[in-house]
């Protein structure tokens, strides 16, 4: 009896692993390539540049839970890490081959190429430190008095890194050009057409 709920805690515990990791690395993909696609934002306000701060934390938040996943030793942890450094040298690659051209030279792109070739230093950094770790660990036992914590540090990231994005979809974009009811506006106005946000 004892032995197959072991096996199933240790199953379970293992899956929810998994997802973290999967979820983390789909996190860091996501921002490498809203990052680094380039956008030609000749004409826009500040040039187009107001998103990037907010993608450069979050890939940075992403980071930081796939730091934490291998400090906490989570199954996977390691191959994740690994994986965050190939997805900037594989979206990298993609867009050094097919970075537009700028025939006319009114394009302004978002990033330039050298910008692109500094995220995938960035993987180089991360993908040889995550082989160095796997070598380093390899042949370490798990400890399964540490997996109750594990367990729920792999929940408690679970939680975070797929509860966020999923409050974030489930929040409806405001209007163009939406004021609350007390005339504070509250979205860009292009135009004379309002909208009122109760």
């Amino acid at each position: 009896m004892f032995s197959r709920l072991n096996t199933l805690v240790s199953g379970l515990f293992h899956a929810v692993s998994g997802l973290v990791v999967l979820v983390l690395i789909l996190h860091v993909a996501f921002f490498n390539w809203q990052l680094m696609t380039p956008r030609d934002v000749g004409g826009t306000f500040m040039g187009g540049g107001m998103e990037t701060p907010m993608y450069l934390m979050s890939w940075g938040v992403a980071l930081l839970g796939l730091v934490i996943a291998v400090l906490l030793r989570l199954p996977g942890a390691i191959g994740g890490w690994i994986g965050s450094g190939l997805v900037p040298l594989g979206i990298g690659t993609w867009w050094q081959l097919n970075y537009p051209d700028n025939d006319t030279g009114n394009a302004i792109y978002s990033i330039s190429e050298h910008e692109i070739g500094s995220f995938m230093i960035i993987g180089v950094i991360l993908l040889s430190s995550g082989l160095y770790a796997r070598e380093k660990l390899k042949n370490r036992e798990p400890d399964p008095e540490q997996m109750p914590v594990q367990f729920i540090a792999a929940v408690l990231l679970a939680a975070f890194f797929i509860g966020v994005p999923l409050a974030k979809y489930k929040q409806a974009s405001l209007p163009h050009c939406a004021f609350n009811k007390s005339g504070e506006q509250l979205t860009v106005c292009i135009g004379d057409k309002r909208v009122i946000i109760d």
